[in-house]
């Protein structure tokens, strides 16, 4: 049974609207070697809640749905990739395409009114060509990922069918929702290649635009919406040096329990 809305979100989104339509936010995974990796990403939504954006010229989902989970975008052959699913303790799949459910936490810092967020939870991948595959481990990953997240989505629309919602075409909106330039880095070399070993595999430069996904087959298998299906949440309210306040929210099987704590 899908989570009643987080009672955390509403406060957590109008903090993101005061900085506007780019955030970025620290996200932490753990190396293969035990050791903390840590590097910036950018918020782009909220999974099954897109943000409208002027670049976006595909159709999109019904709003059927509503979620608290997070998303960011990213390539397959980041290093945060391969280390969340070697963390994960799930079926997350094989690490080539969807799948995931290691543990990530995440920070945000909203200066103008002095909060600072924190999310722990999972995090999810989802490749387009595995949402129209038949490859029996990646329709396992694709399965195990729909399950872990569907239970974080609500249905808003009772007079709207599920059925309606389509997983790929809202992988396809966030790629949509994405610059030209920014969709073009996902055809870029490997992230990491040494200057001077080449530029990488056929099709692969630097400085690329991109059209659509479903029309960018190099793109498309680069390409990952990365989910957070959160576990707890915490606010640290700075803006009163005198008085500091954090509250600490966690999930369980009733919804979200919610603890004022010491700062």
């Amino acid at each position: 049974m899908p989570l009643a809305n987080a009672p955390w979100k509403a406060l957590f989104v109008s903090h993101l609207e005061h900085v506007g339509s780019s955030t970025e936010f620290a996200l932490a995974t753990v190396g293969k070697d035990g050791a903390p990796r840590v590097r910036y990403c950018v918020h782009r939504g909220f999974w099954a809640d897109l943000p409208e954006n002027p670049y976006n010229k595909l159709p999109r989902n019904a709003a059927i749905y509503d979620s608290d989970c997070p998303i960011f975008t990213t390539d397959a052959r980041m290093n945060k990739v391969a280390e969340i699913f070697a963390s994960s303790a799930q079926d997350g799949g094989s690490g080539s395409g969807s799948g995931g459910g290691g543990q990530v936490e995440t920070v945000y810092l909203f200066k103008d009114v002095m909060v600072q967020w924190r999310i722990r939870g999972r995090c999810w991948f989802l490749a387009a060509d595995d949402l129209q595959n038949s490859a029996v481990e990646q329709n396992s990953a694709v399965a195990t990922v729909k399950a872990e997240v569907g239970r974080f989505m609500r249905q808003r629309r009772a007079d709207l069918q599920p059925d309606a919602w389509s997983w790929l075409l809202e992988v396809q909106n966030v790629f949509e929702n994405l610059r030209p330039g920014m969709r073009g880095t996902f055809k870029s070399p490997p992230p990491g290649l040494p200057i001077g070993e080449g530029q990488g595999g056929p099709g692969e430069d630097s400085g690329q635009e991109a059209g659509h996904l479903k029309d960018e087959p190099l793109a498309r298998k680069n390409f990952r919406v990365a989910i957070i299906t959160p576990d707890q949440v915490e606010k640290v309210d700075l803006s009163n040096p005198d008085k500091r306040k954090r509250f600490v929210w966690t999930r369980n099987e009733d919804g979200w329990t919610t603890v004022e704590t010491t700062a």
